[in-house]
């Protein structure tokens, strides 16, 4: 056996050779124990020495590290450097720093098993949330997923023998689905809009409906990004929140920079808020306009910022004295509407900037089912009545 079994004052240990250090090349060694007898010192060994050849073994200076420090100093800066959006990396930070460190942080990587993770999200998933509200699904599973990747990473790094909140998932609180809200009407939609003429985002509430385009995308759109004589706008970028503060960025896949066309009536909506910008412009004292062409602006031409659209749509909603609805459901709303009409879902899924087709069939997989049957009738309908031209 590379290495020996010893006696000390606690008990029986064992000291193993390991790699050599791969930054100094020098002679590294492990220990572990104590254990009663000899014989068990000896199993300990034998079983380390089996890990060690299997890739299972955890490096003892690497797994030594707390996971605050590993997250801190580790995982976020590598995540850093893959160039993932602001609004994610922030996401995955915000988590860490409210979630995991203060509640496991102070543990240290070689100590945290199946048995302190799983404890952990019982725990966390019968807190309360935000407003005193129970702890949402939607959280727990996000915060699973924040750690699940750490600790990966960590395995990849040799910190981790194997990843202890993967063998945890099977005993998380089970993810309920949200509450949907009944979908608006044709009707519905045209009273909101009608409640809305005088609105001063009237224009926003319009192209939300006949885009669905995200909330983001609509307060990133430049006048630039619209080309009036072709009829159609070009999706560049998104504004997002990063650390409270209001930022443009580029869409998080190829698939959501993309052309949108647009119809006549939506076109005469912006050709008509473009002058009313412009007098808005004039009627500013000098050095007051802070505009750098957003399409939807506050009075002085500042851009929105997508919560206060979410709130503005919110309470434009109450006062139209309809149900509740989100904003992002007129996305959803759109959706819908296309592929129950009939368009092909290869059109709607660029439309809506989805990576794939597929994203769209899972999503509104209920719209796609009942196309699916009108095309089998459709289908259906030209053989027989061909079968019957024969017959008579």
């Amino acid at each position: 056996m590379p290495g020996h079994i010893y006696q000390s004052a606690k008990g029986w240990r064992a000291k193993i050779d390991i790699d050599p250090d791969p930054a100094t090349g020098r002679r590294r060694q492990r220990h572990i124990g104590p254990y009663r007898s000899r014989r068990e010192a000896e199993r300990a060994a034998a079983k380390t020495l089996l890990d060690i050849q299997a890739g299972l073994a955890v490096d003892p200076g690497r797994g030594g590290v707390t996971l605050a420090d590993y997250l801190r100093e580790q995982w976020l800066p590598a995540r850093e450097l893959r160039g993932l959006k602001p609004t994610t990396l922030a996401n995955y930070r915000w988590v860490c720093e409210t979630y995991l460190i203060p509640r496991l942080g102070n543990l240290r990587l070689r100590n945290l098993g199946p048995r302190e993770v799983v404890a952990f999200f019982e725990a966390f998933s019968k807190e309360t949330g935000r407003a005193g509200k129970p702890r949402s699904t939607r959280t727990i599973a996000l915060t699973h997923r924040v750690l699940s990747m750490a600790l990966s990473h960590a395995v990849r790094a040799g910190a981790l023998a194997r990843n202890p909140a993967e063998g945890a998932r099977d005993d998380l609180p089970r993810a309920t689905p949200p509450a949907k809200n009944e979908m608006w009407t044709p009707e519905q939609l045209g009273r909101f809009l009608e409640s809305t003429t005088e609105d001063r985002l009237y224009p926003l509430w319009v192209l939300a409906i006949t885009t669905g385009m995200r909330r983001g995308e609509l307060c990133g759109l430049h006048w630039e990004d619209i080309d009036f004589e072709q009829g159609f706008l070009t999706v560049r970028r998104a504004r997002v929140m990063v650390h409270g503060v209001a930022t443009d960025a580029t869409p998080k896949t190829t698939a959501g920079q993309r052309r949108i066309s647009l119809d006549e009536g939506t076109l005469a909506v912006l050709r008509e808020h473009e002058r009313r910008q412009g007098a808005e412009q004039l009627a500013c004292a000098p050095g007051f306009w802070q505009g750098a062409g957003n399409v939807f602006t506050d009075e002085i031409g500042r851009p929105l910022i997508p919560e206060y659209v979410t709130k503005r749509f919110s309470r434009e909603v109450r006062q139209a004295e309809l149900s509740p609805l989100r904003l992002h459901d007129l996305r959803h709303w759109h959706a819908t509407a296309m592929l129950r009409v009939g368009v092909d879902v290869k059109i709607a899924s660029t439309r809506l900037g989805h990576s794939s087709t597929a994203l769209t069939q899972n999503v509104y997989q209920h719209s796609v089912e009942q196309l699916d049957r009108v095309a089998a009738e459709k289908v259906a309908k030209l053989v027989f009545d061909a079968a019957k031209g024969r017959r008579s």
